[in-house]
């Protein structure tokens, strides 16, 4: 349920002649403990808040959940992960003793239009690429298509409404991406291969790897899968059938606790539970994205020095805060 001054995302940023929905402010607090070792830690925890707003107050029941950006790699290879293969996780997960019972999530799709296993987004409440594209075209930068023809200007955002829209008609509405064109873009996302493992004799990275099966991380990271023919075959290619691949994730919802929770829902996931993200690539997020924040909303520094700091600090502000 989109907040109704605010819509279902909050827009930092305006095209000329609309005002922005106002600043996002975000303050981190130390959380100091130490580890059963006795070895300290300082965590950080984030309070977000709202100010400029552009359309008056928001409702007092609002929802908020910030979002890092996820990767985009292999989304395509994870997009034709067999179903059966996501319902074999939590199946064999719940006939396995201990507290992790991982859960798919059940989604609307647009393009498939039917309910559909979610894949993508922090908690797996996207089915498809095709979807994904296009609502990040309509939710993050305002541009409309074939099915998803309305922007999401509420009522009360009358200078939006004004806005100048696209010229290409769809059912009697003006969209600004063509079908086509849409296609490239979700071929193109469809087809971005995850980067090749390195290092892989490196004896740091050996321990590594027997410290991730000791722990029993592959439980919820589930290491390699054998991919079928995707959703859509004439948005992705054939290569991408039959890899086996390494993404090192159950693709599942699972519970991680209070101190994580956001308390919003979506469709099936509840407030306190958040999808495994994949692993691959995670060593180089740092070179892609300049930072190395991990978790949904960035909390989590993923930090593999002992010289770096535990220093809480402030972070500059995020648009992207669903709601």
């Amino acid at each position: 349920m989109p907040e109704p001054v605010y819509g279902d995302q909050f827009n930092n940023a305006a095209v000329q002649g609309v005002k922005p929905e106002g600043e996002v402010h975000i303050s981190l607090s130390p959380v100091r403990g130490r580890f059963a070792d006795g070895t300290p830690y300082t965590l950080q925890k984030p309070a977000y808040s709202f100010r400029q707003l552009g359309y008056g107050p928001m409702r007092a029941d609002v929802m908020v959940s910030p979002r890092i950006a996820p990767q985009l790699i292999g989304a395509g290879l994870l997009e034709a992960i067999a179903q059966a293969d996501i319902v074999g996780n939590a199946a064999r997960q719940a006939a396995t003793p201990g507290p992790i019972k991982g859960q798919p999530n059940r989604v609307w799709d647009a393009f498939a239009e039917r309910e559909m296993t979610g894949r993508f987004g922090w908690k797996a409440n996207v089915a498809t690429l095709a979807h994904q594209t296009a609502g990040a075209f309509r939710g993050d930068v305002g541009i409309t298509s074939a099915r998803f023809p309305d922007e999401s200007c509420t009522p009360a955002q009358t200078d939006c409404l004004k806005a100048p829209r696209g010229d290409q008609g769809v059912q009697g509405k003006a969209v600004e991406i063509d079908d086509k064109t849409l296609g490239d873009v979700v071929f193109y996302q469809a087809t971005l291969s995850p980067p090749a493992r390195r290092n892989v004799q490196d004896v740091q990275v050996l321990r590594g790897q027997q410290l991730f099966a000791q722990a029993q991380c592959a439980a919820c990271h589930r290491p390699t899968y054998v991919t079928q023919e995707g959703p859509f075959p004439r948005l992705t290619s054939k290569a991408l059938n039959g890899q086996r691949i390494w993404p090192y994730t159950d693709l599942l919802l699972h519970d991680m606790g209070s101190g994580l929770a956001d308390g919003r829902p979506d469709f099936q996931a509840n407030g306190r539970q958040w999808k495994t993200p994949p692993l691959w690539g995670i060593g180089l997020i740092k070179d892609v994205n300049n930072h190395n924040r991990l978790l949904h909303d960035g909390r989590a520094r993923g930090c593999w020095k002992p010289s770096c700091g535990t220093v809480a600090r402030r972070r500059p502000a995020s648009s992207r805060c669903s709601k």
